[in-house]
């Protein structure tokens, strides 16, 4: 068991920040309990109206939809095409993704005389971990998929490959989102979420017209007021394809659904819920979910149970969501709580979450070094240790050295902002001005700077740098988004 001393030992070496965790900003979400990330196993969507919208969860969660998100959220890298690297690779078992450039990917398409998939995800997106680690294998998938699209996977915060341009393009809010191609690059149709390997294929073919949807007449069923265990279960497995279909998440049907499936687990003892179905709707419908409720630590209790008849991707992004968003919970109490849960994570079951994760992915916003990371400045914050606050950003800034980037100053500058003190206040100023020297491209930066001038009284300085920003902005599909962004976080500088 890895002591937690050593995992303290650890965060030394870390630049990153609560700020740079969209799972950290995500609960503070509610997770302030939201950027938000509905579900490992659903969808994680970027609510612009986040000031984190843009980051990578330091958590698991993290940086959630997986998740936070735990929030949670509450989920995975595609690169240019390298030399001697073919085009696309068949010798996959499940699906073939195309290897080179979106824009050579619709070609490739048009000359096959296919469609287009379009996979568009990040990487600290739950779900989005979940399908490419567990559907998009799958032979059968791949035989459905292959035949019918060229496949495209797009990390939509990768600029080296154009992914927020694309991802703006098309006006993705939510990861996963599945686009629908046609060899021109138009949009055919689109769907969120995660499911099981048949779900996705059942949901695609349903898309493209070769099957009906027997959803509503289920949906008649249960609406007529039955309500036997097995057919609840069947209603609740059935939503969540008919859930995924659309250009947006319906957050008040899946709020809707979430408490039928809280009715349904309460019905059933959970023992007999240690099954393929019931495990999807679990990882599906009580995401979010922070330790401590009696479901949750059931599954925890009985982890490998459920790997067995769900996968390792699925469980541990599960039980470590909880732990994120519990943590971030004990964080804001401002008492050093979280400690305790970070703690657990050294000890099985939880450590085989930990050890899968890290083994997928080093870097792993889910990673406790990081969460530790995010909740050790919440946890300052909370308590209004300034003094605190701000000699743990000068470490982690001295740390980061040249890495340090923009989003790394905004997280220390906009902790410090909520300090009453001028010395703290002027700090806050200095970071400010460093990220947007960093960066003076990201609508989250100026717009943060600029508040930070007019509290200074600064105002003709923030009008000179607002008029700036949005003078710096084209036409491209991104400029268009910071633009959205910028204007919804200053209202008063807004055409």
């Amino acid at each position: 068991m890895e002591a937690f001393e050593t995992l303290r030992t650890r965060t030394s070496r870390l630049s990153i920040s609560a700020s740079r965790s969209t799972r950290d900003a995500w609960t503070s979400w509610g997770v302030r309990a939201t950027s938000r990330c509905q579900s490992p196993l659903t969808c994680c969507e970027v609510d612009m109206n986040e000031p984190t919208y843009r980051t990578r969860v330091v958590t698991s969660l993290a940086r959630a939809c997986s998740v936070v998100g735990l929030l949670a959220l509450y989920a995975c890298s595609d690169s240019a095409i390298v030399e001697d690297e073919p085009p696309a690779s068949h010798a996959e078992p499940g699906m073939a993704f195309f290897h080179g450039s979106f824009d050579d990917a619709v070609a490739e398409a048009r000359e096959q005389g296919k469609k287009v998939f379009l996979d568009v995800y990040t990487d600290w997106c739950g779900p989005c971990i979940v399908m490419q680690e567990t559907v998009f294998p799958l032979p059968e998938v791949g035989e459905y998929f292959n035949a019918r699209f060229v496949n495209y996977k797009l990390d939509a915060e990768d600029e080296s490959i154009g992914g927020p341009e694309i991802a703006a393009r098309y006006e993705v809010k939510a990861y996963p989102t599945y686009l629908i191609l046609d060899n021109k690059g138009a949009e055919i149709g689109r769907a969120t979420s995660g499911m099981s390997g048949d779900q996705f294929v059942a949901l695609f073919s349903r898309m493209l017209g070769e099957t009906e949807s027997q959803f509503e007449t289920i949906k008649a069923r249960f609406d007529s007021g039955e309500r036997s265990p097995e057919f609840v279960q069947e209603y609740l497995d059935a939503a969540i394809v008919d859930q995924s279909m659309g250009s947006d998440f319906d957050f008040q049907r899946f709020a809707e659904l979430k408490k039928v499936a809280g009715d349904y687990f309460a019905s059933r003892d959970h023992s007999v819920l240690v099954n393929e179905t019931d495990a999807r709707l679990i990882t599906t419908y009580w995401d979010k979910t922070p330790r401590g409720d009696s479901l949750v630590e059931f599954v925890i209790d009985n982890y490998d149970e459920f790997v067995s008849v769900s996968s390792d991707a699925a469980m541990s992004q599960f039980v470590l969501g909880a732990t994120w968003y519990a943590g971030l919970a004990a964080a804001e109490l401002g008492d050093g709580s979280y400690e305790a849960l970070l703690e657990e994570l050294g000890e099985e079951p939880l450590s085989k979450a930990v050890a899968y994760d890290l083994a997928r992915d080093p870097a792993s916003v889910l990673d406790p070094v990081r969460m530790h990371s995010v909740f050790q400045m919440r946890d300052l914050v909370a308590s209004e240790n300034w003094g605190g606050v701000a000699s743990e950003w000068a470490r982690r800034i001295a740390d980061a050295g040249a890495t340090a980037d923009a989003r790394t100053y905004n997280g220390a500058a906009r902790d410090l902002a909520g300090s009453p003190e001028a010395a703290h206040q002027a700090l806050a100023l200095e970071y400010y001005s460093k990220a947007y020297e960093l960066d003076s491209s990201d609508a989250l930066v100026a717009a943060s700077y600029g508040a930070q001038l007019r509290r200074a009284g600064q105002d003709e300085l923030a009008e000179q740098l607002m008029e700036e920003f949005r003078a710096s902005l084209g036409d491209s599909a991104e400029d268009q988004r910071q633009l959205e962004l910028f204007n919804r976080l200053n209202p008063q500088t807004s055409d």
